[in-house]
């Protein structure tokens, strides 16, 4: 038990320290003249009350912050008041309620006891007066903002201040009524008790009056903004009515009423409207009879009626096609890999079995641009049927973008999914969504999940947009998303996706497309007819080779177009011929040539070999060169290479060295040498493994000073046992090969099966050199290279102990010969 207070107050001298019980208070402050009531329900307060209930008996009155739940430990406060008990009534459960009536301040100096109740030593505080001017002038402060609150605050009585002022020839005794009237803080009320100078008392209650004073007014302007509200609300409501009863009289009609009917005759004929919608739709339609036209409340509700309107909720195509046409129609409109177009079939068999539904994965076209993802998605939704909507969700980063926002914010609007199915009309379109790899970059993972509830089939069933608020069947709609490589795609949708790839188009490719689909479209885009421009073959490989640099066909159609927009402006200016564009006559359409390609040496050279490269921008020859110096060993690399095209070189290296007996190099020039390796084009980023054999090659032609030929292109990785390992892109890499000029390639033995995607006369035309390990690129690419007798005997014995394992007796030999084509 502790006693609260912190400064000295004066106390009147007295014979004898007086002790009285102690009532702690702990919801009200009693003020010297006023009479409370307090409930009383611990044991031992009423054992208190019982002893000291005569008249002329005075108990001590002591605030108690502490709270309720602590019943073991009480704080008092050092200044209360000393007061009689004017009466005691029973309350509930064995409480007494008990009024005291204030008769002077106290000092609580000292407790004396706690059992049965709480006594302590107390005296009697010594007020000290205020100077008449000093208190007149804080009066009449008190006063005005007295009178100010009761205007203000209906919680007062208006006679509050009538009433207080009877008080004033006590200035004392005034702070003391005014306190207690008000509803001040019990904090604040206990400061102006222990306020034993007047004027401080004073000073503290008109500081604890503005403060009342301004939240009486915040409450007064708040109420009366309401008030005001509801008047013009009740004002209009009943012009309303009038103007409704005067246009009844007159045989008009409300425009609200009007539109409001309108809207009831659209839901009724809309059968296809999903009863959860219907019901919406009515509720929404009575709030807006109620409405004012110029209200924006009025504009928000029609619009978002006209959107559940415009939804085709439950409408879809049938699903009565033919696997046979749509084959039929896919190979007129996509010009592309069979096995794709096998790919795309094999899902649409599955829907039509399953009824137009399908569990599966989301389907997704990775491609560089031009390669056709968009016409392979254009031609299945004409051979399905349906409708084709194309949108972009490159740059989005709120998830409002994709399901809407919320009708209680401004401007709010429907996610673009539902924006697409009321462009569509139909709940089952072809959607292709392009921009994947850009999609969500910066933002979290809740954007890519939110699109992902729209496009999965497994989640989709009951989509629901933020701003719609009501769930939709997108379980029919097929969503096919696009990307420029599978590395772009977000790890989030990754799993979900069944991934098919587009390769790039060779050029004999590129100019079947653009004769049979690009050119027409292009001059009817540009007022032509077929007549007025004749293509060549050589003039279209003129452009692809020296105008375009790409795997797909964007920059091609846009030379078509240059080419076009010419020949449309002499013909504007009454220019009546037939352009031809040939091998000769593409400068004078197109200008300088862009690109200048890559072309084999003329004759063999140490140290130069032609390797083939995959990129972005199809298949390229690439001119690898090598050159030894003096030095200590080291390997040098030059041309914008990564770390596993330099990890490729540096096994390539190994091997050669470990080789150096059958290749007829001294061991020692690999520690004299260095060895410099260099990629042309150093401006351009180059990485992978596939360059393994050719730069073996180049390594073997400097250190044995032999020279490679010049007629044979070559690709493969290269393991650090001498082993040939397939790689990627070979049917673009040969077209390079083959639009050089070169009869001879060498490839992986692995990658034999992907001849099948090329054209017969490439394959007619090329000799095909399958390698399985580094020692027959050495007898395939270098010229006179003859291994000595000791080399060769060493290593027929290796290949001979090698088929032991294999072969037995006379065989043996045959296999270990044969393995080196040794007679």
């Amino acid at each position: 038990m502790t006693l609260k207070g912190g400064h000295r107050i004066p106390i009147k001298a007295a014979d004898q320290k007086i002790t009285l019980p102690v009532i702690p208070a702990k919801t009200v402050i009693l003020f010297p003249g006023e009479v409370i009531t307090l409930q009383v329900g611990r044991p031992e307060n009423i054992a208190l009350i019982q002893e000291n209930s005569a008249h002329d008996h005075l108990v001590a009155v002591v605030y108690s912050p502490r709270g309720e739940s602590d019943v073991r430990e009480v704080d008092l406060c050092h200044v209360g008041t000393a007061a009689h008990i004017i009466a005691i009534k029973d309350g509930p459960a064995g409480s007494k309620i008990i009024s005291l009536e204030g008769a002077a301040r106290i000092v609580l100096e000292k407790i004396r006891q706690k059992a049965p109740y709480i006594t302590g030593t107390i005296g009697y505080v010594n007020e000290i007066a205020a100077s008449p001017e000093k208190a007149a002038d804080l009066t009449r402060q008190l006063i005005a903002i007295l009178e100010e609150i009761t205007r203000i605050d209906p919680s007062y009585s208006d006679e509050l201040s009538y009433v207080l002022k009877f008080n004033l020839g006590d200035p004392g005794q005034f702070a003391d009524k005014v306190a207690a009237a008000l509803h001040l803080p019990l904090l604040t009320k206990q400061r102006i008790l222990e306020a034993y100078r007047i004027e401080v008392r004073l000073a503290e209650l008109l500081h604890a009056l503005q403060n009342e004073l301004e939240r009486a007014r915040v409450l007064y302007e708040v109420k009366k903004n309401v008030d005001e509200r509801a008047v013009n609300e009740q004002r209009k409501s009943y012009l309303r009515q009038q103007l409704y009863e005067i246009k009844r009289q007159l045989g008009e009609e409300f425009i609200e009423d009007k539109i409001a009917q309108q809207l009831r005759n659209e839901i009724k004929k809309n059968r296809s409207l999903p009863p959860e919608v219907r019901d919406r739709a009515l509720i929404e339609i009575d709030r807006l009879n109620h409405l004012s036209t110029a209200s924006a409340e009025y504009g928000a509700t029609k619009l978002y009626l006209d959107w559940l309107m415009n939804i085709p909720w439950n409408k879809f195509s049938p699903e009565d096609y033919n696997l046979r046409q749509v084959e039929a129609e896919i190979d007129e409109e996509y010009y592309g890999s069979p096995q794709i177009k096998k790919q795309i079939l094999e899902r649409l068999a599955v829907r039509q079995l399953s009824g137009g539904v399908s569990e599966g994965s989301v389907l997704c076209i990775a491609g560089v641009p031009g390669t056709g993802k968009a016409s392979l998605a254009r031609a299945i939704a004409r051979a399905l049927g349906k409708k084709f909507i194309r949108i972009s969700v490159g740059g989005m980063i709120e998830i409002s973008d994709i399901k809407g926002s919320a009708r209680t914010f401004l401007g709010a609007a429907p996610g673009i999914v539902i924006r697409t199915l009321r462009d569509a009309g139909v709940c089952d379109p072809v959607v292709f969504i392009e921009d994947i790899e850009y999609f969500a970059q910066d933002a979290n993972t809740a954007l890519p999940m939110s699109l992902l509830e729209a496009i999965d089939p497994r989640l989709n069933g009951h989509f629901l947009d933020n701003y719609i608020g009501l769930p939709i069947n997108l379980h029919r709609a097929i969503f096919i998303c696009a990307v420029k490589s599978i590395e772009g795609i977000p790890e989030m949708l990754a799993h979900r996706f069944e991934i098919i790839e587009l390769p790039g188009y060779i050029e004999r490719e590129k100019i079947h497309i653009a004769r049979k689909y690009i050119i027409p479209r292009v001059l009817t885009a540009h007022g032509l007819k077929k007549r007025d421009i004749n293509f060549t073959d050589n003039g279209l490989k003129k452009i692809i080779r020296s105008y375009t640099l790409e795997a797909g066909l964007l920059n091609l159609r846009r030379q078509l177009e240059r080419i076009c927009r010419h020949v449309a402006k002499e013909k504007a200016s009454r220019l009546n011929k037939i352009w031809t564009v040939n091998e000769k006559t593409v400068e004078s359409f197109l200008g300088t040539p862009q690109f200048i390609p890559e072309k084999p040496e003329k004759k063999p050279e140490i140290g130069v070999a032609i390797g083939l490269a995959w990129t972005g921008m199809g298949g390229e020859l690439m001119m690898i060169e090598g050159l030894r110096m003096k030095g200590s060993g080291e390997v040098i690399t030059t041309g914008s290479l990564g770390e596993v095209m330099k990890e490729s070189i540096q096994a390539a290296h190994s091997y050669v060295r470990a080789r150096a007996d059958i290749l007829g190099i001294d061991h020692n020039d690999f520690d004299n040498f260095d060895i410099h390796i260099h990629f042309p084009s150093g401006a351009i980023p180059k990485d992978g493994p596939s360059a393994g054999v050719t730069v073996s090659l180049v390594i073997a032609s400097v250190m044995a000073e032999r020279p490679i030929r010049h007629d044979i292109a070559m690709t493969g990785e290269v393991t650090l046992r001498g082993k040939v390992l397939p790689v990627g892109g070979i049917k673009e890499k040969i077209s390079a090969a083959y639009r050089a000029g070169i009869p001879k390639i060498l490839i992986p033995l692995e990658n034999k099966k992907d001849l099948k995607e090329l054209p017969d006369d490439i394959i007619k035309k090329t000799k095909f050199i399958f390698i399985n390990n580094v020692d027959e690129v050495f007898a395939a690419g270098l010229l006179d290279f003859v291994p000595s007798s000791y080399t060769l005997e060493k290593l027929f014995a290796e290949e001979l102990e090698k088929a032991k394992h294999r072969k037995s007796g006379t065989s043996q030999k045959r296999v270990a010969a044969k393995s080196l084509k040794r007679p």
